[in-house]
């Protein structure tokens, strides 16, 4: 899949910018490259994630509230979008699961029996994850990733560190999938940007 066509297609349903979804994709493509020897992906596995990075939140162009179920649809239906089949089905899944409530394996909306479940599932872990370490209404932290054996450490340095933006970076729901469907741990920390500064 080319992405550009994709982030043109986006950007003309969301009037905010695409910042966001950019952001997502530098974050996923992060966490998918780190995590690599967990998950045992392939490169269309990864395209596929940057690409659901991108279309993942197209659906507020109509309902903030019901995002994912509208953009869904809107994947499935809108044929200016430029993927086809199973790609499109697959964007369609991740979309409708980035947030919220999750099936159980096997009974998951959109998912035919030759589509690879497993594999979708991981990816939409690491694209839950990606999506949870940034905000459209918060201040995006500067992220360092680490790995250690099968711990994920993520410090997300901000310079406005108040109440909010730790609950939302510190969301322990928003990487259960990772750690289910990577068997790891995930540690996030959230400090002030002076420390990145003085550890430079």
């Amino acid at each position: 899949m080319d992405l550009r066509p994709i982030a043109h297609w986006v950007s003309k349903h969301l009037d905010e910018g695409i910042e966001h979804e950019q952001r997502v994709v530098r974050i996923a493509s992060t966490l998918f490259d780190l995590t690599a020897d967990l998950h045992q992906l392939n490169a269309g596995a990864r395209n596929l994630l940057r690409a659901a990075a991108l279309v993942h939140d197209v659906g507020r162009c109509v309902d903030k509230a019901d995002h994912p179920i509208v953009g869904a649809r809107l994947i499935l239906a809108d044929r200016s979008l430029p993927v086809a089949g199973a790609d499109r089905r697959a964007l369609a899944f991740l979309t409708l699961y980035h947030r919220d409530a999750l099936p159980r394996l096997g009974d998951e909306a959109l998912i035919r029996n030759q589509d690879d479940r497993a594999d979708l599932r991981k990816i939409l872990a690491i694209l839950r994850a990606a999506d949870s370490l940034d905000s459209r209404s918060l201040e995006s932290p500067q992220l360092v990733f680490g790995l250690k054996k099968r711990r994920v450490h993520v410090t997300c340095y901000l310079r406005d560190l108040t109440g909010k933006a730790r609950r939302v970076y510190l969301r322990r729901k928003k990487f259960r999938l990772l750690e289910d469907e990577l068997s790891c741990t995930v540690e996030v920390d959230v400090r002030a940007a002076e420390a990145l500064t003085l550890v430079a």
